[in-house]
């Protein structure tokens, strides 16, 4: 699955909204509330078998698509190494 596409199409189901510009901030756009951010951690564990920290929620990478699939992607290439080096 890719992540872009995931990610966005959780978001697009979660606010009723399509075609939505990936870096626009999705807090400000009202596309999410705070409330969303629990469900959107979730379904990004689940999807891509992660465990997102609470350092991991920032506006930074919370806050627009790119930025989630930024840290998603930064999380599944640490676990990459992480495993690598410890078998």
């Amino acid at each position: 699955m890719e992540i872009r596409s995931a990610i966005a199409g959780y978001i697009e189901e979660v606010s009723n909204e399509q075609g939505f510009d990936h870096s626009a901030n999705l807090f400000e756009c009202g596309l999410l509330t705070s409330l969303d951010v629990l469900s959107l951690v979730v379904f990004i564990e689940d999807t891509f078998t992660l465990e997102i920290s609470g350092d991991d929620v920032d506006m930074e990478s919370f806050g627009t698509v790119d930025g989630l699939v930024a840290m998603v992607d930064a999380n599944i290439n640490s676990e990459k190494v992480h495993n690598a080096v410890d078998p």
